[in-house]
């Protein structure tokens, strides 16, 4: 069985790193705004985490909120993205590509927009993951 990127239960202070590393790629991907991460859910081989958005002036963007959901291997984790006050938008599912789904149907999907950013974010999370 594959090792797993997520820290073990009573390990708060690698999972406090790794809330970090999550608003670090959050904030990279988009620099206008300032990330806060929130554990929502932690199993054995998955997380699921909620990022609060707010502007550089501290006001909160919740129109740019995102739920992030990670599961997988130390050697192939997966993740998927989503915005949580854009319920049309679709989904980013990023394992060794990019795939953008209808989040009602999870049929594949165009890019959107903003969509650039997420798929950043998600790489750049992605990579930190199978590093360790």
């Amino acid at each position: 069985m594959a090792t797993t990127w997520l820290p073990a239960e009573g390990q708060l202070l690698e999972q406090a790193e790794l809330l970090q590393s999550i608003c670090k790629c959050a904030d990279h991907s988009k620099p206008e705004l300032r990330h806060a991460a929130i554990l929502l859910e932690a199993a054995v081989d998955s997380w699921v985490v909620r990022l609060e958005a707010r502007d550089c002036a501290g006001l909160r963007r919740e129109q740019d909120d995102l739920e992030l959901e990670i599961y997988g291997s130390a050697q192939d984790p997966s993740l998927q993205i989503g915005w949580l006050q854009q319920q049309n938008q679709p989904l980013l599912w990023l394992g060794r590509h990019p795939v953008w789904m209808d989040p009602n149907t999870g049929l594949r999907r165009e890019r959107p927009a903003a969509g650039m950013d997420l798929e950043t974010m998600a790489r750049r999370l992605r990579s930190l993951l199978i590093q360790g």
